[in-house]
């Protein structure tokens, strides 16, 4: 089946250490919803002590909009016939957004480490029209991270 799909990438964001961020945020508009089909996080730690970052990723009802930071990253379309994504891209948030509810997390190594995630078919992370898919990280000490999401409209 032929799909549109986009990739946005959020550029290094700081991370606090012990406090939430919700690093990326793509929020579907209220014509139709997103399917999130790959996600991929990389760290610049260089403690190879370091304790791990939790990574979630999840469904936002965007309840409270939060308080993203700076002009937002734009999306790259890397497949199908020329649409534009429709698509709300907030990121490095100073006052997270709310409901989050994560679908999927883990611990991963803040020593330059790199995790790349593709769902397989049909087992992809959906998200409804005008509802959000977010990518938030806690770390237990300071590092940077950079953030990419690859989705497709549905």
């Amino acid at each position: 089946m032929a799909s549109v799909g986009y990739t946005v990438n959020t550029g290094t964001v700081a991370l606090v250490a012990a406090t939430a961020k919700t690093v990326l945020n793509v929020i579907a508009p209220s014509t139709f919803g997103i399917v999130l089909v790959g996600f991929e996080v990389s760290f610049d730690g260089v403690t190879a002590a370091a304790a791990p970052v939790l990574v979630e990723v999840g469904q936002c009802s965007q309840g409270g909009a939060g308080t993203p930071a700076g002009s937002p990253p734009t999306p790259v379309q890397g497949r199908g016939q020329t649409i534009a994504h429709g698509c709300t891209i907030s990121f490095n948030y100073s006052a997270e957004p709310t409901t989050i509810v994560p679908s999927y997390d883990w611990w991963l190594d803040p020593y330059k480490g790199v995790f790349d995630r593709m769902w397989p078919l049909g087992r992809e992370l959906e998200q409804a029209p005008s509802k959000g898919i977010v990518a938030r990280l806690t770390a237990p000490a300071n590092v940077n991270c950079r953030v990419s999401m690859e989705w497709e409209r549905i």
